[in-house]
């Protein structure tokens, strides 16, 4: 197939996933909001530092009030990371590559743009903001499911595969950084509460009963971290994605380099005693393996895509 081709469905994979982490990522905010005393709730900025966008909401949004970063995560056009501009890429590359994709799924993605386009301009308020970022979850779910039940498994469905997985862990890690209990203010005054944060956390990630089910301990914070990073079997686990991005590659033509990083990048995920992590080391291993993950792309981008990303 077409390098630009294999590009553009890489990049719709990545997309809707991004979406749909997105949602989830303010979920995980919301939920705070709702579960702990706002005393102990970290700044909304602290979202902006989890997505990489300070230096953009502060060019078009002000000050990072409740309202202002809701609707510049949710809704701003000029943020590349919202979910709007998430939904305009993923449709755009659809778009282009509808010959090779069921038309349904088109149809689907083109409604779900819709409908967060109409309420784009508008206030997320509490009261409809479970509600607005839990049908996203769902929708883009919905599009996954079809794709997966009605594509041909060929090399075009391989790279959506990648790009939704690769996506996925990148997503996952700032899901868990976002919520992380070491970086919540003074540690006394949030001791009480951190059990209440990790549920938040796997509830956000649709992990909580396979948490359960896989660890049969409460809810804590070094089984979860074990959980979410090293789980091979739980699909938002980053050390699953990485098997499966591995397993989309071996399917590809001449995929050793590329799958050599990734590789390299599970075994390194597997050595590491996620449990010890805490505070600051967590906030600085997770920026560590999105680094990582950003040579898994590169790796992609040169074998497949014909240049190397920035």
């Amino acid at each position: 197939m077409l390098s630009r081709v294999a590009e553009r469905v890489y990049w719709l994979g990545r997309f809707l996933e991004r979406a749909e982490n997105t949602a989830r990522l303010l979920l995980v905010r919301h939920n705070a909001v709702l579960d702990l005393p706002r005393e102990v709730q970290p700044g909304w900025g602290l979202l902006l530092e989890v997505l990489g966008a300070e230096q953009t909401f502060a060019k078009v949004a002000g000050a990072a009030t409740e309202k202002n970063v809701i609707s510049f995560v949710f809704g701003e056009r000029e943020n590349p990371s919202s979910i709007i501009s998430s939904l305009t890429y993923a449709r755009e590359n659809m778009r282009t590559t509808r010959e090779i994709l069921p038309s349904e799924t088109w149809e689907r993605v083109n409604s779900l743009y819709l409908s967060v386009a109409r309420r784009s301009h508008k206030d997320l308020p509490r009261g409809v903001r479970h509600a607005v970022l839990n049908n996203i979850v769902q929708s883009c779910q919905q599009i996954t499911g079809m794709l997966a039940g009605s594509m041909n498994q060929d090399a075009a469905y391989q790279f959506v595969r990648i790009g939704r997985n690769l996506e996925r862990a990148d997503m996952s890690t700032r899901i868990i950084d976002a919520a992380s209990a070491g970086l919540m203010g003074n540690i006394d005054e949030t001791s009480p509460f951190r059990n209440v944060l990790w549920i938040s956390v796997l509830q956000s990630l649709s992990a909580y009963q396979m948490y359960r089910l896989d660890v049969r301990r409460r809810v804590n914070r070094e089984d979860v971290l074990v959980f979410l990073f090293q789980s091979t079997v739980f699909p938002r686990a980053v050390a699953h994605t990485l098997v499966q991005i591995e397993n989309s590659m071996k399917l590809l033509p001449d995929h050793t380099s590329a799958l050599a990083v990734a590789a390299n990048l599970r075994r390194r995920l597997k050595e590491t005693d996620c449990g010890a992590l805490a505070g600051p080391a967590l906030h600085d291993f997770i920026d560590e393996l999105q680094l990582q993950l950003v040579d898994v792309h590169n790796a992609i981008a040169v074998r497949w895509f014909a240049h190397a990303s920035s």
